[in-house]
């Protein structure tokens, strides 16, 4: 074997060699988790902020990587048909070419270091970093022509709509994945989820119900105001004028409880703050920012022809992220009392949403708040005690009414039903 041809060896071993490198860095780059890479730049981890400000320019990148990937690749066909002529003539040294060097280039070229790179893509990408900016440096004039071209045949085809880095619903499978693996606590699963839930929650869903409301009549007499705030479980109330419907303010009790050693100088018409009025199909999150906003912690909920149907609280809400929150003040509830396998009672007043959550069900919540609204809507009268129905597979057993209301509700769930291992 002659010099030349040696060099014409080495130059196409080398050629694959950075046929691989290119190959494997375009899939270590753009398979890097950026999350993964946000979280190394929080830590100050070596190189993640240049690493971080190489991807924010995903189409300079791109277009530096297959600029050098094809400039190295054809440099690869023209050392093997040189070396090739050099030892079998001309005459069939093209059809040897394609017969030797295509399965080379699969082989050794592309799928093997972009299968290590898929399988290391932080480690790879952070090794090839400073050769990647080097050439993005040095290619830089070429880049820029192909990269014009390149937006100007993509303005012709039409662009596609732009699309945010990660959706909601790729956050909450991140959730799930992390906590089936145990990286993320059972509780802190729930808790993220309920965040996100609040942007399709609606007032109406976690409302106090205004036969549950504890108001305050306005020329209601001190003495009788103590007792109230001492028997009730909170300590804001609404004001009202008569009935319900003309309320005038709230009070908190504390601005009560100050004037105990001297009740001739309260008025309970000077002391209530005005109130706040939401409508029932206002969304959670909204609220929440407007409680902050504003500093307060109730609103009363009306309907759309003004008419009071609940109150809720900047607890109600906090609730929905962090689960029921019970003071010294409140009886423990079990929500679902399970009586025997597949049997559970539940409250009348138990919500639509949390027996969806809870069972795996999908019960209709149009129109519709609580276990009792949906079993009238299912039945279309007040149903007796003993009345069923059942709905998805799932039996409802009315157990105990008092006057007009359902206080009581065995579910019974079909044979296999997969809600029974949930916990």
């Amino acid at each position: 074997m002659s010099t030349e041809q040696l060099f014409h060896l080495l130059g196409l071993g080398l050629l694959l060699l950075f046929s691989a490198f290119f190959s494997g860095s375009e899939t270590a780059l753009f398979a890097l988790d950026r999350m993964r890479l946000n979280y190394l730049v929080q830590k100050k981890r070596r190189h993640a902020e240049k690493l971080e400000e190489l991807l924010s320019q995903p189409e300079r990148l791109l277009g530096t990587l297959l600029v050098s990937n094809n400039v190295i690749n054809i440099a690869l066909s023209v050392f093997a048909t040189t070396f090739l002529v050099g030892i079998f003539g001309e005459k069939n040294s093209e059809f040897l070419t394609i017969l030797i060097l295509t399965p080379l280039l699969l082989i050794f070229g592309e799928v093997t270091p972009k299968t290590y790179a898929a399988r290391r893509a932080e480690s790879v990408a952070f090794a090839v970093l400073p050769v990647i900016r080097f050439c993005m440096l040095l290619l830089k004039p070429l880049v820029w022509v192909v990269s014009g071209l390149s937006r100007l045949v993509m303005r012709c085809l039409g662009r596609e709509a732009g699309r945010s880095v990660i959706s909601e619903d790729e956050i909450r499978t991140i959730l799930t994945s992390g906590e089936q693996s145990g990286a993320v606590a059972q509780e802190k699963h729930l808790m993220l989820h309920g965040v996100f839930d609040l942007s399709h929650i609606q007032v109406r869903d976690v409302m106090v119900p205004r036969p549950e409301i504890v108001g305050i009549e306005i020329k209601t007499p001190f003495p009788d105001l103590l007792r109230l705030i001492q028997n009730a479980p909170h300590s804001r109330f609404p004001v009202y004028d008569e009935h319900l419907d003309k309320i005038v303010g709230v009070i908190h009790a504390k601005d009560i409880l100050r004037y105990v050693d001297r009740p001739d100088e309260f008025c309970l018409q000077e002391r209530v703050r005005p109130p706040y009025f939401v409508p029932e199909s206002k969304r959670i999150e909204t609220l929440l920012q407007s409680f902050r906003r504003l500093r307060m912690h109730m609103a009363i909920v009306v309907d759309e022809y003004g008419a009071v149907e609940g109150l809720v609280t900047m607890e109600d809400i906090v609730e929905q992220i962090v689960g029921e929150i019970d003071d010294e003040y409140d009886i423990a509830e079990i929500a679902f009392q399970e009586i025997s396998p597949r049997h559970y009672l539940i409250v009348g007043g138990e919500s639509v949403r949390s027996v969806n959550k809870r069972f795996a069900l999908e019960l209709s919540e149009e129109h519709v708040t609580t276990m009792a609204g949906f079993l009238l809507r299912q039945f279309g009268t007040i149903p007796a005690e003993g009345a069923h129905c059942s709905a998805q597979g799932v039996t409802f057993v009315v157990r105990r009414v008092g006057g007009r209301r359902i206080e009581e509700i065995e579910l019974i769930l079909p044979e296999g039903d997969k809600s029974l291992d949930r916990d």
